[in-house]
């Protein structure tokens, strides 16, 4: 079984993935779907009682899911997608740096909050994606400089830590 979690619309929803045979059953939160194989990288399903076919495909890391003309795209969090930008100073692990320019749509950290690494701190939107960035270091959060709205560009820290030693 596979297990995962997933940023949607500033919720994180819990996912698993287990096979039974060739049927694929993908359980989110409560709800259990099952992917049946109809063809390369061709799947079917029951959404809302009505059969649906699903396709992917893979480029470069992404995952393109098509589910009824509506296409999804899934990426693992690289290391550098951890609290990395994609300016000079993505590599300072004291900084937390949104990961293209976007708009923030949750912060899940306060002042004064301890944090560990992979630690969700912030949801940043960007192109019609919410992009999850973590904490690259345990520490405590000194400062957080912007608020939920407000937009971010890859150059200025939205998160300052003090790294444990």
């Amino acid at each position: 079984m596979n297990n995962a979690e997933f940023v949607f619309d500033g919720e994180t929803l819990d996912t698993s993935c287990d096979k039974n045979g060739e049927v694929l059953v993908v359980s989110v939160g409560e709800r259990k779907f099952e992917f049946t194989p109809v063809g390369d990288n061709l799947f079917a399903t029951n959404l809302n009682g009505a059969r649906c076919v699903v396709g992917v495909a893979e480029h470069k890391g992404t995952y393109y899911i098509d589910i009824d003309s509506v296409l999804l795209e899934v990426q693992e969090p690289s290391e550098n997608g951890f609290a990395g930008g994609a300016g000079a100073l993505a590599g300072e692990k004291d900084k937390i740096f949104a990961p293209m320019p976007g708009k923030i749509v949750k912060i899940m950290v306060a002042v004064g909050d301890e944090v560990t690494e992979k630690q969700p701190m912030v949801i940043v939107e960007a192109m019609k994606m919410e992009n999850q960035v973590n904490c690259r270091a345990k520490g405590t959060v000194k400062a957080v400089n912007f608020a939920v709205g407000d937009q971010v560009d890859t150059e200025s820290p939205i998160i300052e830590l003090e790294l444990e030693e």
